[in-house]
């Protein structure tokens, strides 16, 4: 396995999954799919080493998710 894909499973516990996916929910519930799935990307652009749940609450954030 590839260094980013077991940085990526060691960052997804199952807390954090479940957090990832409420959280999901809320964005999907308000129709801002491809704008908050844009900032994150950017977010994780701009920080790699930040976790992919950090990077969708900054970006539900950004959207007043």
């Amino acid at each position: 396995m590839d260094k980013i894909r077991e940085e990526f499973l060691e960052k997804m516990t199952l807390e954090t999954t479940i957090e990832f996916i409420n959280l999901w929910s809320k964005v999907e519930q308000t129709g801002l799919v491809t704008e908050v799935i844009f900032t994150a990307l950017e977010e994780m652009k701009k920080n790699p080493k930040s976790s992919p749940l950090l990077c969708l609450q900054i970006a539900a954030n950004d959207w007043d998710v």
